[in-house]
């Protein structure tokens, strides 16, 4: 693009958690395009036309792992804002809620059984995506921009 503006892809993420500090993770089939056999968020995904983020973000939580959220216990966590080269950069707007029911694996053809992983000092095969939302989470902050060059930005 000739005036200097990037595509910008946007989407969200649920994130089912319990008192005791464990999220709802999924490890990737092999073979998947996005971090295959690591442990991945459940209940992420892209908006539909014209959807609010905290909506979209409670219909891929259904519609992942069975899971109804409370838009009124629905809590906003901070923003993922990616570096994706080769394709638009990415902002991923991070929900949560504490969830005491058991969930299911609605997606079996891209997920195998799901699991509770601690938040706090998680397994090493953490993608990259679900590593960066548990440290907003963990460490309370409301933004963070994994992936950028060093580089990057103008001062």
């Amino acid at each position: 693009m000739s005036d200097g503006y990037q595509p910008l892809a946007a989407d969200v993420v649920q994130i089912p958690l319990r008192e005791n500090g464990t999220a709802l993770c999924v490890p990737r089939r092999p073979g998947t395009d996005r971090a295959p056999g690591q442990f991945a968020l459940i209940g992420g995904g892209p908006l539909l036309s014209a959807e609010p983020l905290d909506h979209a973000a409670r219909r891929e939580a259904q519609e992942q792992a069975g899971v109804r959220i409370s838009a009124r216990n629905q809590e906003f966590v901070g923003l993922l804002h990616q570096h994706v080269p080769e394709r638009a950069d990415r902002v991923t707007v991070v929900f949560t809620q504490t969830w005491p029911a058991d969930p299911h694996s609605a997606k079996l053809h891209e997920q195998q059984e799901l699991f509770w992983v601690p938040i706090v000092n998680p397994p090493a095969n953490c993608d990259a995506d679900t590593a960066a939302a548990f440290q907003l989470l963990t460490e309370g902050l409301s933004h963070q921009a994994p992936n950028w060059p060093s580089t990057g930005g103008t001062s």
